[in-house]
């Protein structure tokens, strides 16, 4: 996890602070209320690279034109258990929870349902929406494209975004099992994280312009797939499985022509993909069967022997105890982004939450 220089604040502080800065920006109730919910739930999880960060960037777009900001989302059901959500290129969060509920009520019939999201935006971190589903007894796989910053596996250009993918899974009597990962070998976001708190990159991770190899944050253009310049081919491979779901399934370009992230332009509506797919557990499985299964796996892996000074963990086990941490102290925000929070509230007389314990 990043280390960095921070202010704390209060989770639900935070969140109606966001969601005041976003709705003065002139972003719907809605709309400014999912994005807040998204980028807390994920700094609060550990999460920071796709979380409370992100806020100014989506500010600038939402001000710049990119982000249409009173959308009206519209729901398709094409069969049985999939349906299609245009998102009328409104932020991507409050759409990629539409499409959990949309796909909940699908599979409650069908058993699984697959919802794909058109015409979107950056939804921050994919783990917020199948978190969404775990939390209610569903299963749950998303993903989604972006535009292009990996290069492909012994490329020098970019062409695949970072396309994450998530999964979670509902674990009775404790915090559901979450992977949430890119298929780079880091998020884009990290670089931009440590740009701004003055870390290097780890090695293998990022190239510079000139396609080598680089640990410098302010010279990396670029980003490894995950596997590094070895083994990049199973990243690529995962990466462009999501461009293709992400993209054809939803109508979408695919990442490599679709606008940059950070611009120049904000101005061009971004015009994401995203897919989700829900499972109702208890259609495969009797539930108490299913939860047994998982209990046992869960205990099984987390008893592997490990080395010396570490333990084996589930995966979500390191942001489930950063999550005990910071609803205990505070959401930390890097003080890059608090001073830019900050410059927000001032413009649009947004009042300025006070940090935790102070």
């Amino acid at each position: 996890m990043e280390t960095f220089d921070d202010v704390r604040v209060g989770r639900t502080a935070l969140e109606d602070f966001i969601t005041a800065l976003l709705a003065k920006g002139g972003a719907a109730e809605d709309g400014a209320r999912a994005t807040a919910r998204a980028v807390v739930d994920a700094s609060a999880r550990g999460f920071d690279t796709h979380g409370v960060r992100l806020v100014p960037h989506y500010a600038a777009t939402l001000a710049a034109g990119r982000i249409n900001p009173k959308p009206v989302l519209r729901f398709t059901r094409q069969a049985a258990a999939a349906g299609h959500l245009d998102a009328d290129n409104g932020f991507g969060h409050l759409p990629s929870y539409r499409a959990i509920d949309e796909a909940i009520a699908m599979a409650d019939e069908a058993g699984i349902a697959a919802v794909a999201v058109a015409r979107s935006s950056h939804h921050g971190a994919t783990g917020c929406y199948t978190m969404a589903a775990a939390a209610k007894g569903y299963a749950a796989i998303g993903m989604t494209h972006a535009d292009a910053i990996v290069v492909p596996h012994d490329g020098v250009k970019p062409f695949h975004g970072t396309n994450p993918i998530s999964f979670a899974m509902p674990v009775e009597g404790e915090e559901p099992m979450l992977l949430d990962m890119a298929t780079s070998s880091i998020p884009l976001n990290r670089v931009f994280l440590r740009r701004a708190t003055g870390q290097p990159l780890p090695p293998e991770v990022a190239v510079d312009e000139a396609g080598a190899v680089t640990t410098d944050p302010h010279k990396a253009t670029a980003l490894l797939p995950l596997g590094g310049t070895t083994y990049g081919y199973k990243g690529a491979g995962l990466a462009a499985v999501v461009d293709v779901l992400c993209s054809a399934f939803t109508g979408m370009l695919h990442g490599a022509a679709l606008p940059q992230f950070a611009g120049p332009d904000l101005s061009q509506p971004a015009e994401l993909g995203h897919f989700f797919i829900v499972l109702r557990p208890d259609v495969f499985r009797p539930l108490a069967e299913i939860n047994g299964r998982m209990a046992a796996f869960l205990a099984d892996l987390r008893g592997q022997p490990a080395k010396p000074g570490t333990r084996v963990m589930a995966p979500g086990d390191p942001e489930r105890e950063l999550q005990e941490d910071r609803r205990r102290h505070g959401i930390p925000v890097d003080l890059v982004t608090w001073d830019a929070l900050r410059d927000l509230a001032e413009r649009h007389g947004c009042a300025i939450p006070e940090p935790a314990g102070r």
